[in-house]
């Protein structure tokens, strides 16, 4: 079931019929979960506007770094490294960090298995009302590289109709192309990934917790330096300007970042350079040196070296 979103009405006890987000386009669909892209410029009319999700949670890995308000209050950052979690009736208002707009894999899961995965990844009792505890979940690599490499056979087929037998693309028929149980089970293992990160990240820690209004700052800040890596990540970006630019010392900049992320600054450019790296190895066919530049690597060898301890294999193995 694809995601869709209503505007917000203006009577907040109206109910408005669905009205599908026409940027988004559902690559599958079955009874169980459905994956898709959404592509839209920063100039389009449904950029910014406020939202009601509906009808399945719904997890995002983007392509392109954008905020989200959710319910008129709570800001999230997704990137090439942070997914973003969307529950049923959350009122959200997205915006882009960077003049490309939005580009993003979105992926949605029926409510009952939702409840499963949260039961299980916080080893709680199994809420039927199938909400994220969370807004955001730090990516991980591996259901990543699975679902760029998934969506673009989808892309490529025109998506395939679920439970046709055997499946047909609905373009044209053509080698290659995933059957429905394929999909559904690395969408559900990218989900499941997703929301086990979520509830690792979240997890309470044993230690002072600061006062909201530091914690506040704290986050602010670290997600200033995220967006600043996330919109260019090719750039050189230096510790001294990042911590200056968000009125902490370098020395505590490392602290707070590492210690709201999991990664250390560095390791975190890194991973958004590999990322984009690879969505461009897997949907082109750009030659390798061309890709490592554009990417911030100083050669094809530094690519590739770099791509096989994140990814676990070479470039070249991840082309279709």
């Amino acid at each position: 079931m694809a995601l869709h979103l209503d505007p917000l009405p203006d009577d907040p006890d109206a109910r408005p019929g669905p009205v599908p987000w026409d940027p988004a386009r559902p690559l599958f669909e079955s009874g169980m979960i459905g994956i898709g892209t959404i592509r839209m410029a920063a100039g389009h009319s449904e950029m910014n506007r406020e939202r009601v999700a509906y009808v399945w949670p719904t997890v995002s890995f983007p392509r392109l770094p954008y905020t989200v308000r959710f319910d008129r209050t709570e800001l999230v950052q997704g990137d090439r490294n942070t997914a973003v979690l969307t529950s049923v009736g959350s009122v959200m208002r997205r915006v882009s960090l960077t003049d490309r707009g939005i580009d993003s894999v979105w992926m949605d899961v029926h409510p009952n298995l939702l409840a499963d995965m949260v039961s299980a990844a916080t080893q709680s009792s199994r809420d039927p009302d199938a909400r994220f505890p969370w807004r955001s979940a730090p990516l991980p690599t591996a259901p990543l590289l699975a679902i760029t490499r998934l969506a673009a056979r989808l892309r490529k087929q025109g998506g395939v109709v679920a439970g046709s037998s055997p499946p047909y693309p609905i373009g044209s028929v053509g080698a290659g192309v995933p059957t429905p149980l394929e999909v559904e089970e690395t969408v559900l293992g990218a989900i499941g990934a997703a929301v086990k990160s979520a509830a690792a990240a979240h997890a309470p820690r044993r230690r002072r917790p600061p006062s909201a209004a530091q914690a506040r700052f704290h986050r602010e800040a670290v997600d200033e330096v995220r967006r600043q890596l996330a919109v260019a990540p090719a750039d050189h970006h230096g510790l001294t300007r990042l911590a200056a630019s968000v009125h902490v010392s370098p020395f505590h900049l490392c602290r707070l970042f590492k210690r709201l992320t999991g990664l250390p600054i560095h390791r975190y450019l890194e991973r958004l350079r590999l990322r984009a790296a690879m969505e461009e190895t897997v949907e082109t066919r750009a030659r390798m040196l061309d890709i490592a530049l554009r990417h911030g690597f100083c050669s094809e060898a530094h690519l590739s070296n770099a791509f096989l301890k994140e990814f676990g294999t070479r470039p070249s193995r991840v082309r279709g």
